[in-house]
């Protein structure tokens, strides 16, 4: 028995000592190089604009810029539809043409969106908003009161629309 239990130490040991050689492996990573901001390959309005609104938000992130940009990419997406149109209208040489057209386009609205979403990681966190120096009580009981009025007038403007129904 004493020997069994000795062996039976003697394994837990050693297995317990090999368990604790760990080697730390470092494995090293290039940093990241800068990214070029995007150039559009074909030159439009649309692509300007969103350029511009995507360089004044990485200056000064607002909520203006924001909404500047939001439009601009907007813009871009109707210039990309026109040209979807006509890619599937079009046949030929015009068919060509507008298909890298499109393809340019859409390059570029994907390169400025990774541009944009990268300056809205980075912006600081918006204030918050002023306060009203009301308490979370008095701003509930308010809204409250705004939905309860704002149920009565549907409840007469229905009533009245049942009076002038039925006479």
């Amino acid at each position: 028995m004493k020997v069994q239990c000795f062996a039976l130490f003697a394994l837990v040991g050693g297995l317990a000592t090999t368990g604790c050689d760990r080697k730390t492996v470092v494995i090293e990573v290039a940093p990241a190089t800068p990214i070029a901001d995007p150039v559009a390959k074909t030159k439009t309005l649309e692509t300007s604009r969103l350029g511009g609104a995507v360089d004044a938000y990485e200056r000064h992130p607002g909520a203006e810029n924001h909404a500047a940009v939001k439009l601009a990419l907007a813009d871009l997406e109707g210039e990309i539809a026109e040209l979807e149109v006509l890619v599937a209208k079009l046949t030929g040489g015009e068919r060509e043409e507008a298909a890298v057209k499109l393809r340019n386009l859409q390059t570029y609205r994907a390169a400025e969106l990774a541009r944009f979403t990268e300056a809205q990681a980075k912006a600081p966190l918006a204030a918050p908003a002023s306060s009203d120096g009301r308490t979370g009580a008095d701003k509930v009981e308010d809204t409250a009161r705004r939905v309860g009025n704002s149920v009565e007038d549907a409840a007469r403007k229905a009533g009245d629309a049942i009076k002038d129904a039925t006479r």
